[in-house]
């Protein structure tokens, strides 16, 4: 596939302009609020200037994890460095940034001023052959991908799910003498 075909295509193509942010003394209870009320994963967080980013991953894995009150923390103590790019930069080289820094957003920045943010999802949007570049930071082999394109399950799907008749269990289901009965209980039922 021929990467350089798409070159011409920019941040500024992608990005999403309209940045929501929080101040650095913001409890994370008010950032998680912001989050769920725009329909966002991360907020960047701002102290006269761009200081950091605090992303939904962050709040499960350093607050809620740790079953911490998100009221008793503040933005700046589980906030991450972000990693920014030029709004002239390519998406090819917004998508190398993102794999070579192991993240899924980019602040877009001009100087130490923000214009806007661009993800993952939004470069895949609009040049949906750059997916390559981010399955190869996943390193998934050949053989592996194939593997689960070939995964088989032990169910039989012409048989019939449901409560087996004499255990209750779950399970799939066959018709053994007028009762519905799961693979256990026929095989017991053998046994007699």
């Amino acid at each position: 596939m021929d990467l350089e075909m798409k070159n011409d295509i920019g941040i500024k193509d992608a990005m999403t302009y309209n940045v929501i942010t929080a101040s650095v003394d913001a409890n994370i209870s008010e950032i998680a609020t912001i989050m769920t009320d725009n329909d966002i994963s991360s907020v960047v967080i701002l102290n006269q200037k761009v200081e950091g980013i605090v992303t939904s991953s962050s709040i499960i894995s350093k607050v809620v994890s740790k079953n911490i009150s998100p009221q008793d923390i503040t933005a700046d103590m589980i906030m991450t460095k972000f990693v920014s790019i030029s709004p002239n930069s390519s998406l090819i080289e917004a998508s190398k940034l993102m794999k070579e820094n192991n993240t899924k957003l980019l602040l877009v920045m001009d100087d130490e001023e923000l214009k806007g943010i661009i993800s993952q999802t939004d470069i895949v949007g609009v040049s949906p052959e750059l997916i390559d570049v981010f399955v190869e930071k996943s390193n998934i082999d050949e053989k592996t991908y194939n593997d689960d394109i070939n995964y088989k399950t032990d169910y039989d799907e012409n048989l019939d799910e449901g409560v087996c008749e004499k255990c209750g269990v779950y399970d799939q289901l066959e018709n053994v003498d007028g009762q519905f009965l799961c693979s256990s209980c026929i095989d017991d039922s053998d046994d007699e």
